[in-house]
Formats: structure tokens, C-alpha cells, sequence
């Protein structure tokens, strides 16, 4: 059950209009800012809920309309600018507490408002929102306790739809409910990734979980004041050499263990970020840097012409390396893979990846994939999870064409979850409108 969807389902046209022409905004800008506020009234019930003010909560949820929850949560439309506006702000402060003016903000950048109208719009959309979950927890028999169950349940879904800029100050990613009381609901397994990496790297667990200077800057101190003293105590010079080649060694050893960290983070979903080097062509579509050219002889006799660094070839390395297992983190970017904004349309330059793909795929008959469809921020979440899982669907029908058995594909969307770059820049924002595989049986 979508919490967010149920609410946006109350969300009438006549909703819209009346609440635009009463704050003075245009629709899209009130279209926009029930988007935002859907999200981060829930954030904040369960907030309070999670903190113990079941006072604050009892006072919203159940006198919000003045007459239960059988009013029509709209009739406070009927209500004065002033009124509903008192009545709003009182219940932003009890919501959000000093977070009020970072979602008023956030909202501002959204709908292009001055700060004061965009808390205007929001203290207007709390209680209308509020007066929505009432007449839904009314119509399936559910108290606070339950309602807080549900919010829980859709926390993922909830932090996901938070605008840009929100996730910091209303992160639900600690909020913890130990004391409801929530039956168990047996759920299949459900495949979801964690974020993938750039590319493959078989890199070994550090040994120690602690930071490298914490001990080589002692370790350098120590050495070279041996040094010194073995100097001023009259070595030769054979053992001065052999004190240098030890610190070199030890230098060069921890040089090592700084590299194999940076291998680790650059494998890292939330360290990926910017360690991707292209740039934007001018359809806004982001163009990697992948290397020299060549040629490459499949076992089945084929050849087909690939860069060093694309996808094509690192997939390749990890079927033929039998010491590589197939699992649920190990995922590959397609990177010449392109759709027409906003649709799911291919465009025509990513023929040339795809027929590569299965080819691959014709050359190994053992191998499975699955396809992961993934979003930038922009927009509704909800509308960019199904964007991002139409457009692994269309990948996978595309090899399907090509002549690839379509039980040995797999696809599904994923949204804006798991970014493998900044959000903030138009060059980032590309990277994460992708397509990633994983291999599930080679």
C-alpha cells in the first residue's frame, strides 16, 4: 500500500483550483507543492510519532476538519485565507519544529515562490493533507498506532519522494518504531540491488577499519628520528642506505593501503560520485571517456569492436574470470545507451552497444542478465520508477529482437534510487539516467 499515492489519489482538480486561487499561485505551483508536502507531512507524523508526541498527533489527525473524520477534509477550503492559514502554521511548527523554514525553502526552489508565499501554500496544504489521512484512517478503521505502522512500512518509499534538499533534515533513516505492535507480512524475496558500482573491481576487505594517518604519521616520525640518530651515532652509510630503503618500503606499503581504500570507494555507490570522466554532447546525454578502440574475438569465432573501458568489455572479464561469482551487487553500466527525454525511445546511436551486447550474449549460452532502468531526481518519483522500469523493459525487449532467448533477461526499475553521481549538476544528472546489468548465471 503507497501512502503517497493514496493521498495524491485525494488531490482533485477542484482541490487545485480552489486552493490556487486562495493562495494566489498558479496550479502547477500547488501541483507542485502537494507533491513536496505529501512526502514531508508523513516524514514529520513519523517523526513525532517515533519521539512519543502522540498528544500533537491525536490533535491533528482527529479534530483537524473541526467535526471528525466524516467531514470532508475540503470544506476548509470554505474556511477564511486567515483562518486556514492560523491553522496551518500552528501545525508546520508542531510538524517540522525548526526544520519549518528548510521545507518552506525547499518548496520556494520547487514552485519559484517567494519564501513567504511558499509557507503561505504549505500552511494552507498541511491541513488539507492532514484532513486527507483522517478521512483514510476513518474508512479502513485505523488508529494512530496503525497509522504510524503504515508510514514505517512506506519509509523507503516516503525518503525517496522527499524533495532535493529534505533528505538531510527529515531523514527517516534512523527513525525507529520498536513499540508498534505490526503483524508480520510474509513478502517474496524482492531483488534490489545495492547501488551499483562504476565498474567491477575485485578489491580485499582492509584489515583494519581505522584511519591510514592515524598511524603513519607516527610510523614517519619514528622512522626518521631513528634515522637521525643512527646518523648522528656515526653509521656508514651501507646502513643509512638499508634505514632508507626500510622507510621507502614501509612508505610505499602504506601508499598501497591508500590506493586499495580509493579502489574501494570508487566501487562505492555513494562515492562513485564524479569519478566518471566525459562530458555532456548537446542533446544533454553524458558521453564517456571509455579509451582506445580494438578488436574483440568471441569464442564463437565473432568479432565485434569495443573501447578499453566500456561495459562490453569489463562484462567480458568478469564471465571468463571463474574466480568472479555471480551476485546481487555487481552490476555494469551500459554507457552508449541513450532515450529520447522523458520517453522510452531509443535512439539510434545505441544500436551499436546493444548489438554488441548480443553478440556477447550469443558467445556465452550459459549467461542470464537482468536490466535495472534508473532515474535522476528530477520530477515524481513515483512517475520516474515506472519511466525507469518501461525503459529496462524496452532494453530487454531490444536484445530479445536481436535474437536473445527472453528467458535468459531479466528488467526492473528502480527509479531515482541508487545514483552513481551528484544529483546537482546537469553532468551528474545524466550519469544516473541509465541502464545497468547484472549477471545472474554464467
Amino acid at each position: 500500500m503507497n501512502l503517497i499515492e493514496l493521498l495524491k489519489n485525494e488531490v482533485s482538480d477542484k482541490v487545485i483550483s480552489s486552493l490556487s486561487q486562495k493562495a494566489g499561485v498558479s496550479e502547477d505551483q500547488v501541483k507542485t507543492g502537494f507533491s513536496a508536502g505529501i512526502p514531508a507531512i508523513l516524514a514529520g507524523i513519523l517523526k513525532n510519532g517515533a519521539g512519543g508526541n502522540s498528544g500533537f498527533l491525536s490533535s491533528i489527525l482527529s479534530g483537524v476538519t473541526g467535526s471528525g473524520a466524516d467531514t470532508n477534509p475540503t470544506d476548509l477550503l470554505n474556511n477564511s485565507e486567515d483562518s486556514l492559514l492560523e491553522k496551518g502554521k500552528s501545525m508546520l511548527g508542531g510538524l517540522f519544529g525548526n526544520d519549518t523554514s528548510a521545507v518552506a525553502g525547499v518548496l520556494s526552489s520547487s514552485t519559484g515562490l517567494s519564501p513567504e508565499k511558499s509557507t503561505g501554500l504549505l500552511a494552507m496544504i498541511a491541513p488539507l493533507v492532514t484532513g486527507f489521512i483522517t478521512k483514510i484512517m476513518a474508512g479502513k478503521g485505523w488508529n494512530i498506532t496503525d497509522l504510524l505502522g503504515k508510514i514505517f512500512e512506506n519509509k523507503a518509499d516516503i525518503t525517496a519522494a522527499l524533495p532535493q534538499g529534505l533528505g538531510d533534515s527529515l531523514s527517516l533513516a534512523n527513525v525507529k518504531m520498536p513499540d508498534l505492535k505490526i503483524p508480520k507480512v510474509e513478502t517474496p524475496e524482492v531483488d534490489i540491488p545495492k547501488a551499483p558500482p562504476l565498474q567491477y573491481r575485485n578489491v580485499p576487505e582492509p584489515k583494519s577499519g581505522g584511519g591510514i594517518l592515524k598511524w603513519l604519521i607516527p610510523l614517519l616520525i619514528v622512522l626518521i628520528a631513528a634515522w637521525w640518530l643512527m646518523g648522528k651515532s656515526g653509521c656508514n652509510e651501507t646502513k643509512m642506505n638499508g634505514m632508507a630503503d626500510t622507510l621507502s618500503a614501509h612508505v610505499d606499503s602504506i601508499g598501497t593501503g591508500i590506493d586499495s581504500r580509493v579502489d574501494m570507494v570508487e566501487t562505492g555507490a555513494t562515492a562513485a560520485i564524479g569519478t566518471i570522466t566525459g562530458k555532456l554532447n548537446e542533446a544533454g546525454d553524458f558521453v564517456r571517456d571509455l579509451g582506445a578502440t580494438m578488436s574483440k574475438k568471441l569464442p564463437d569465432g565473432n568479432e565485434i569492436s569495443i573501447a578499453e573501458n566500456s561495459v562490453e568489455n569489463r562484462l567480458i572479464s568478469f564471465i571468463e574470470d571463474k574466480d568472479k561469482p555471480v551476485d546481487k551487487t555487481t552490476w555494469f553500466t551500459f554507457d552508449r545507451l541513450y532515450f529520447e527525454t522523458g520517453k522510452t525511445t531509443l535512439k539510434p546511436e545505441s544500436q551499436e552497444q546493444l548489438k554488441n551486447m548480443a553478440a556477447i550474449l550469443k558467445a556465452y549460452p550459459n549467461v542470464h542478465l537482468k536490466m535495472g532502468g534508473y532515474t535522476d531526481n528530477t520530477g515524481d518519483a513515483a512517475l520516474n520508477k515506472k519511466l525507469s522500469n518501461d525503459r529496462a523493459n524496452t532494453a530487454m525487449q531490444e536484445l530479445t529482437k536481436l535474437g536473445i532467448d527472453a528467458n535468459r533477461l531479466s528488467a526492473e526499475g528502480y527509479g531515482p534510487e541508487h545514483p552513481i553521481a551528484s544529483n546537482e549538476t546537469p553532468e551528474g544528472r545524466a550519469q544516473n539516467r541509465r541502464i545497468d546489468i547484472r549477471v545472474t548465471q554464467k
